[in-house]
């Protein structure tokens, strides 16, 4: 069990980015710079807002932004991304070979658009 007090780093790639739309949401966190994951990802476009899916062959480094949060804050933004209904806050691995969480879509992806540029631009 996590403690109030306990940090954990967050990878962020879509409306939780700076300038995003619910970046408020950690807003007052550290923000430890722009990151890529491993190539272990795909992005899909939703709409407004993108997913992050596993695919351990063929993937590619998502860009995004890394942020060290109090632990207790995702279950704030769990309600924000829609977990665990749309998205599930994982741990994932980052191109250092460092862990981070981050929000991984759930739903089927088959009709979705790929990004293939792996950086999605908030609006």
């Amino acid at each position: 069990m996590t403690s109030f007090k306990e940090l954990v780093k967050l990878f962020v790639y879509g409306t939780l980015k700076r300038g995003g739309r619910n970046h408020h949401a950690i807003a007052d966190t550290v923000y430890l710079g722009e990151s890529l994951t491993s190539a272990n990802y795909l992005l899909v476009d939703l709409g407004p807002y993108p997913g992050m899916i596993e695919k351990p062959l063929g993937g590619f480094a998502i860009h995004g932004e890394l942020f060290e949060i109090p632990s207790a804050l995702l279950s704030e933004l769990d309600k924000i991304e829609g977990s665990p209904t749309l998205f599930e806050v994982n741990p994932i691995t980052l191109n250092d070979g460092t862990k981070a969480f981050s929000y991984l879509y759930k739903r089927n992806t088959a009709n979705a658009r790929l990004i293939t540029t792996c950086n999605w631009q908030t609006i």
